[in-house]
């Protein structure tokens, strides 16, 4: 049976997020301040680091991995009919074009005869990426709303949804908009490995070479004094 402990569910919808899952035995609610992030903007890196380290440290949040969901008020998506493949690209890349976000993360999906484009904030998931993944909580997938379906309209965590991601999570990975080989490519590393000591070169050929030279001019002084 699927280990509900091993999953931490964080739901976004715009300043206020919702956290369900590992230790918790409710929904925690967590209103971030605008100082700090505005209209999906991260204006406060350090400020969402030290937010989210609190939360880890205030609630246990440890052993899990992180299912992010952004509602459909945190990103910007648009379904293309079938046409011309051509002109199909032109206008999905017109539109991630005209998302206002200085960095984007997009992805494009099948929809029903046609496509679905979808845009989210770089720098906004990136944050939140590392901030959890340096208290020991890694992304296992990040959904967008559309992929609830007929619970995709929700602007909160309830219970309703939370069973319908536990249940699905499987088929909702797969729906992630951070492609699997791609989630931990922003995550902080973490070596234990010790760096094997660099040799020193050793000077002994070099300083050999130079005290032979000296020798022979010696050897050359006194020749040429004897004569």
């Amino acid at each position: 049976m699927f280990n509900q402990r091993a999953i931490l569910i964080l739901f976004i919808n715009r300043n206020r997020f919702q956290l369900f899952g590992g230790n918790l035995t409710g929904i925690i609610t967590l209103d971030v301040p605008a100082t700090i992030v505005r209209d999906m903007e991260v204006l406060q890196k350090d400020g969402l680091y030290t937010l989210i380290k609190q939360w880890v440290k205030q609630y246990a949040l440890t052993g899990s991995q992180l299912v992010i969901v952004f509602s459909s008020s945190t990103y910007f998506e648009k379904v293309f009919p079938s046409s011309e493949n051509e002109q199909m690209e032109h206008d999905i890349l017109k539109f991630f074009d005209s998302v206002p976000y200085e960095s984007t993360w997009t992805k494009v999906y099948p929809a029903e005869k046609g496509k679905r484009a979808v845009a989210c904030n770089r720098t906004f998931y990136e944050t939140l990426h590392q901030g959890f993944s340096l208290q020991g909580l890694p992304t296992k997938a990040v959904i967008p709303a559309f992929a609830l379906g007929a619970l995709s309209g929700k602007s909160a965590l309830d219970g309703e949804l939370i069973q319908f991601i536990l249940k699905n999570l499987d088929t909702l990975t797969r729906e992630s908009l951070i492609d699997t080989e791609e989630l931990g490519f922003t995550a902080p590393v973490q070596s234990n490995q010790q760096t094997a000591p660099v040799k020193k070169k050793s000077n002994l050929p070099l300083l050999l070479g130079v005290f032979g030279i000296l020798i022979l001019i010696l050897i050359i002084t006194i020749f040429t004094h004897l004569q």
